[in-house]
């Protein structure tokens, strides 16, 4: 195999899969999703975000890995909206991470803002409550 790296201006891993899925004729798509299964490693997601300080910016990474799990979520079209938890969960066995678990690090860090992390979240009002319990 050869290892190809891509850039595809999505917000999240779900979205990406979803969208590398879009350039198949719907008579493709379900032999291109086992396809892509098997073979693709992982998405990272990025979003840039200001520094609390001001001093520059910091990137915010969503990082999916494939296992047998993100593998069955690629395959199964009816599974990907359940990627998002799967990420959540393989944290620490995995190391992947959603982009509120890293907004979440990089508030407690104090690298970035609330306002900052509130804006860049998938749902703020999630994000706030989810703070509140961790």
């Amino acid at each position: 195999g050869h290892l190809v790296l891509s850039t595809v201006h999505t917000t999240d891993a779900p979205r990406t899969i979803n969208r590398i899925l879009s350039v198949f004729d719907p008579s493709e798509q379900a032999a291109a999703r086992l396809r892509l299964s098997e073979t693709l490693l992982g998405v990272v997601s990025q979003r840039l975000l200001q520094k609390a300080d001001r001093s520059g910016r910091v990137a915010a990474c969503e990082i999916m890995r494939r296992t047998t799990t993100i593998q069955e979520c690629i395959a199964d079209p009816d599974k990907i909206h359940m990627m998002k938890e799967y990420i959540e969960k393989g944290r620490e066995h995995y190391g992947m991470q959603t982009f509120d678990q890293h907004l979440t690090d990089l508030y407690r860090a104090g690298t970035i803002s609330l306002e900052t992390a509130k804006s860049a979240a998938t749902s703020a009002s999630d994000f706030e409550r989810n703070l509140q319990f961790e």
